[in-house]
């Protein structure tokens, strides 16, 4: 063969493609696995309105990334977790929507609260973020 690998006796290249795909295919004694990046991210809406979070409490894994979209169903919000860098404005109603990407949090229980001043009942508008350590305890 001029310019191709040989394949092992009795593997088609079709066959070959699908031991590869599937990660089950080696090549010289060492395990061939496809390209496998990280998963992708989960996605938590919540919804803001009348001085409360919904979810008001949000469990996620110490290693996982997760995506929050924040809407609003009334004014303007804001959406800070206590003791992380988290802080985004959440539009008022049929403006959008705000996105916090969360990883690389340490397991352990942190308070998510409104950041912007909305009306009477601001300061109870709170929820917990509940971060599982990796062995799957919960803080």
């Amino acid at each position: 063969m001029h310019g191709r690998a040989a394949l092992a006796p009795g593997i088609t290249r079709i066959a070959f493609l699908a031991l590869l795909m599937t990660g089950t295919a080696t090549i010289a004694g060492s395990a061939v696995r496809a390209a496998q990046g990280p998963p992708p991210p989960r996605v938590i809406e919540v919804t803001v309105e009348r001085f409360e979070f919904w979810p008001s409490a949000i469990t996620i894994a110490e290693d996982e990334t997760v995506v929050l979209q924040l809407r609003s169903e009334d004014t303007q919000h804001g959406f800070h977790i206590v003791g992380t860098g988290t802080n985004v404005t959440v539009p008022k109603r049929g403006k959008g929507m705000a996105i916090a990407t969360l990883s690389g949090l340490k397991a352990g229980r942190y308070t998510f609260e409104c950041s912007r001043l909305c009306g009477a009942g601001h300061n109870f508008m709170r929820g917990v973020l509940i971060v599982r350590a990796a062995d799957g305890s919960t803080p």
